[in-house]
């Protein structure tokens, strides 16, 4: 898992699940991770990385926050 704690972080480093909820500027944990699909989704902490897992559709809703700018 070497190369993936090298990847760069999709938005910007920010928490995935804060992403998902429409909240920007929360910043995710660097050693807070999972990659899914060749990208690397970075979380605050364990718990929201949990919550993200077993919540469906997250990755999409974070992809809309960020494309808000």
């Amino acid at each position: 898992m070497a190369a993936s704690s090298q990847q760069s972080p999709e938005f910007n480093g920010q928490c995935t699940f804060a992403m998902s909820l429409g909240k920007k500027g929360i910043a995710g944990n660097p050693g807070c991770y999972t990659v899914q699909d060749g990208k690397k989704y970075l979380f605050a902490n364990s718990v929201v990385k949990v919550l993200w897992k077993v919540i469906p559709d997250r990755v999409r809703k974070a992809e809309r926050t960020w494309a808000r700018g």
